[in-house]
């Protein structure tokens, strides 16, 4: 049973506050199985009790997440929809199932997450395209994909055993840790990063909580969550019929009877039509889906030992820091060091507990957003406290002046009636023919060509479930539509230079595409030629610049090369500031090997490009960044290159 509102997660989270103040007392029954597990959180609550998570919801969570614009940083490597986009199209998928996996207006349906989830994880790590940041997009997309993998398998593939199921939650949490500790809040937003790890924890304390208490008993972690509870309440808001606001008297006489009701269903799964946005495929070990049929994802279908006394819990959680090591060997160096930090844990990646600490401004969890997000992935929110206020208090205005105003109109027209007493008839006249209104209701529907939206409000509105997302100006629509093979573009991971502003002077910066939206909308690509329209909008990550060896370039031709920087910065800026290039890459591309060779004369010349074509204007739009170590970027000697503007001087 989840304890705390996976919808409201900061409200919950005074219940998740009061049962950390307590520790595993040495006296429980499942201390001895739950202290020797290394980073393991021991915080509980009276009784043992602990927080949970649904794990259906943290799945919808993980995909609401991959639609933020901001994306997902992983290993430096910030992931982008559009990035998603361009390496799903890669390997073939249509454009039809793309566009299904990022529909913002379908946030709760559980298959959709698994789809996405699934597409992501099959990415192959190899691919043939050569471009550095498209192969480095690849590795970053592979190493997420092993996060959902592990997160998401145990719960879908019927074949498990309860120790692997154990296993894949272990992996996930050490690969979850090693990729927060790493990017913090870019990775994951800290609370979902703490519910992931509540809901981990959870099922390792429930395994054992059922090893104490029934050692020959069985354990399903698919019961875990709010599963059971909501088809309850959906059985019994089905009993009571056209009234769903169920009264008190109601939930008492018919409590009972939805408990039969779910044993028949049990009994037999062929009769069960539960919602849509409940079901979720179960899958094999080759992660192929199990025929509509199945029973979905219930104890009768599971073919794995569930034996609580076939599993070591100790056994289960070293294995699977054992599996991320060797999948992911940048961890092993990270794990090393959060094991020497006291009171580290997979809640306190540094050593101080996550719960209860304050959130920065910018650490916001768009994945709990129920409303359609903007631009990509951004919902709009009150950004203060007082703004909300503020917006509550105007509609409480609003409400008493409509309050007031239907008051005045009663007392002013007292003879009249409030209600019109005119009769409706149950006819209209079609083609001259009167027909039953039902009638005709239903033959309008029925030649409707769209899927009607999931949302009630908008269905009655004839809205359909997917609306497109290309509503550029009419001059750009027409340049994409016209624009042929041999056309300049730009398209996701091309490396593109810029200015930012750093100690008041403009620097030349250097980088990867990670985004491209005109009026706001996503695409494919932008040609060249309408780079400098004002609905043009390109977001790109910035690459470092280091002077080049011969190790790097063996033919001595090029004095610098791209590297990753420590930090990552990502910008979103007007197409008119960035310049494409074709930069040079090494002549043999071996494994793991991506960057570009670029010439200082090259650069001086690019600079001079933006240069001209800069106004005072554009200047104000360009991002500024404080100095650090990758920027600006500094020869051998540590004197920054000479590719900048001379001053600001000149632009005032």
């Amino acid at each position: 049973m989840s304890l705390a509102s996976d919808g409201e997660s900061r409200r919950g989270k005074a219940f998740v506050l009061h049962t950390f103040k307590f520790q595993l007392s040495d006296k429980s029954p499942i201390h001895p199985l739950l202290s020797p597990l290394p980073l393991m959180d021991l915080h509980v609550g009276i009784d043992d009790l602990t927080p949970d998570k649904d794990w259906k919801h943290v799945i919808k969570r993980a995909r609401n997440l991959s639609l933020r614009a901001r994306g997902i940083v992983v290993n430096g490597f910030r992931i982008t929809p559009d990035i998603i986009k361009e390496h799903l199209r890669s390997e073939a998928f249509s454009a039809d199932h793309i566009h299904t996996l990022f529909n913002p207006n379908d946030q709760q349906d559980v298959k959709a997450a698994f789809d996405m989830l699934k597409d992501i994880w099959t990415l192959p790590r190899e691919t043939s395209n050569k471009r550095p940041g498209f192969s480095a997009a690849r590795e970053a997309l592979w190493t997420l994909g092993k996060f959902f993998y592990h997160l998401v398998f145990p719960y879908l593939c019927v074949d498990l055993s309860l120790s692997e199921q154990l296993e894949h939650l272990s992996a996930a949490a050490h690969l979850a840790l090693t990729l927060y500790k790493n990017g913090g809040k870019t990775f994951l937003p800290t609370e979902l990063f703490i519910d992931v790890m509540l809901m981990i924890k959870n099922t390792y304390f429930c395994v054992a909580k059922v090893m104490a208490d029934n050692p020959d008993g069985c354990c399903w972690i698919i019961l875990l969550g709010t599963d059971r509870l909501e088809e309850l309440f959906g059985i019994l808001r089905t009993m009571v019929g056209t009234d769903t606001n169920l009264d008190f008297d109601q939930l008492v006489s018919r409590l009972g009877m939805t408990t039969e009701v779910s044993n028949i269903l049990a009994k037999y799964p062929q009769w069960d039509k539960s919602p849509r946005r409940l079901k979720i495929p179960a899958i094999t070990r080759e992660s192929k889906e199990l025929p509509d049929g199945a029973d979905h994802i219930k104890p009768g279908s599971w073919r794995g030992d569930v034996h609580v006394k076939n599993v070591s819990l100790q056994t289960a959680w070293k294995r699977g820091r054992r599996v991320i090591e060797t999948e992911c060997g940048f961890s092993i160096a990270i794990l090393a060091a959060i094991d020497q930090i006291v009171s580290a844990s997979i809640l306190a990646p540094h050593g101080v507990l996550l719960v209860g600490q304050p959130l920065d401004p910018d650490d916001i969890d768009e994945s709990l957003d129920d409303a359609s997000m903007d631009n990509g992935g951004t919902a709009p929110n009150p950004t203060t406290e007082e703004e909300a206020a503020s917006s509550v208090d105007n509609r409480l205005e609003v409400e008493d002046m409509l309050a007031e105003h239907a008051a005045s109109s009663r007392e002013s027209d007292s003879a009249e009636p409030l209600v019109s007493t005119r009769a409706f008839g149950r006819f209209i006249s079609v083609n001259g023919k009167e027909v039953v209104k039902s009638r005709a209701l239903a033959q309008y529907s029925k030649y409707r060509k769209f899927v009607s939206s999931t949302d009630r409000l908008r269905r009655v509105q004839a809205v359909g479930r997917y609306v497109s997302a290309y509503s550029s100006s009419s001059k750009c629509l027409s340049t994409l539509s016209k624009s042929t093979p041999d056309t300049p573009v730009l398209v996701v991971s091309d490396p593109i230079v810029s200015l930012l502003i750093c100690d008041n002077r403009a620097w030349l910066s250097f980088g990867e595409v990670n985004g491209l939206k005109i009026d706001g909308d996503s695409v494919e690509f932008i040609p060249h030629e309408i780079l400098g329209e004002a609905t043009v909008a390109i977001s790109y990550q910035l690459l470092g610049l280091r002077p080049a060896t011969s190790d790097d370039d063996p033919t001595s031709k090029h004095d610098w090369r791209s590297c990753r920087t420590e930090r990552e910065q990502s910008f979103t800026v007007a197409g008119s500031l960035v310049q494409p290039i074709n930069p040079d890459l090494p002549q043999d591309i071996g494994v793991g090997i991506g960057y570009y060779l670029l010439d200082s004369q090259v650069l001086v010349a690019l600079t001079a490009s933006l240069l001209e074509k800069f106004t005072a204007a554009d200047l104000k739009n360009v991002p500024k960044l404080a100095p650090t170590k990758d920027f600006p970027y500094r020869e051998r000697a540590g004197k920054c290159c000479s590719c900048k503007l001379s001053s600001l001087s000149k632009f005032e």
